[in-house]
């Protein structure tokens, strides 16, 4: 996704967020919006953008938010969701053994 469409969304949460008295409580609102409703690729493109690009219009409250939102962890190959092989375990079918 555009750099700069994910900071458009950002900021449009950011506006809601900013009607919150405490400035605290719109801060971590925003950054578990993030961490709890964008994708993990979303997030990666978002944080790796503002912090490649300064020219991002990103709102005050989005950039003080990047330190609490959950940067997504490196892929490990497996893909998203699937089990962890148990350790020692044989392959399904005897064709796949080495």
């Amino acid at each position: 996704m555009r750099p700069e469409k994910l900071v458009g969304m950002a900021n449009q949460i950011s506006l809601f967020m900013e009607s919150k008295a405490d400035e605290t409580e719109a801060l971590e609102g925003l950054a578990a919006h993030i961490n709890d409703f964008w994708d993990p690729r979303m997030r990666r493109q978002f944080l790796d953008a503002l912090s490649a690009h300064d020219n991002l219009p990103a709102r005050d409250l989005v950039r003080r938010a990047v330190p609490l939102i959950r940067m997504p962890e490196e892929a490990s190959g497996d893909r998203p969701g699937a089990p962890k092989s148990p350790v020692g375990s044989e392959p399904i079918s005897p064709a796949h053994r080495d």
